[in-house]
């Protein structure tokens, strides 16, 4: 037999979707096609620059150095917190082309980048970011098999040009490994490591 809290509780539902359902309408009508047409171009937006995110990682994992230059505008600037960033877009191909084909860490292959948690503020045709990324190579020793190599934040400036987004900036910030006095992480969850290879 239901009791009279889970009779209520469902009575309440039913009563804020009924609402909503009203509401909603009026309130999409009142915004009028303009503002839909705006709203639904960010979210394309948004979409497409994760996508620019995701191509990042998988250009770079596959070695298609040219197709990773192309997802940089040709005034593009890319650094780390070390040096002076490198600026244009054959400059960063070759940059990065060369630290991974060089494997100076001798890192075992194949690598993956990975990113998350992005933060992302349109505004027209530019756009900024903030997200966590990371560089996992393969690892036996390891409890899942792989080991994080690096942990960052990317800091990055977006650009629309001919209907594409691009990068015009990205900065690497390596993450800090925690210190004794915060011990380790808690079981089943991996640390914050600081790089042990080239931020890329």
């Amino acid at each position: 037999m239901n009791s009279p809290f889970k009779l209520t509780a469902v009575l309440a539902l039913v009563l804020a979707a009924s609402a909503y359902a009203l509401v909603a309408p009026t309130s999409a009508s009142a915004a009028g096609p303009d503002s839909e047409k705006a709203l639904l171009q960010k979210l394309v937006d948004h979409q497409a620059i994760e996508d620019l995110m995701t191509a990042y990682g998988m250009t770079l994992d596959h070695r298609d150095f040219p197709a990773f230059g192309q997802l940089f505008a040709e005034d593009a600037t890319y650094g780390g917190s070390r040096g002076e960033p490198t600026r244009g877009r054959a400059a960063i191909q070759a940059q990065l082309d060369k630290t991974l084909t060089s494997n100076m860490n001798h890192l075992p292959e194949p690598g993956h980048h990975v990113y998350f948690d992005p933060l992302i503020e349109i505004d027209g045709d530019h756009a900024t970011g903030q997200t966590l990324g990371a560089y996992a190579v393969p690892d036996p020793s390891a409890r899942f098999g792989w080991r994080l190599t690096f942990f960052i934040t990317y800091e990055d400036k977006f650009v629309k040009r001919g209907g594409h987004w691009l990068f015009q900036e990205r900065m690497l910030v390596a993450a800090k490994a925690p210190s004794a006095a915060q011990g380790s992480a808690p079981a089943g969850q991996a640390p914050t490591v600081a790089p042990t290879a080239p931020a890329r």
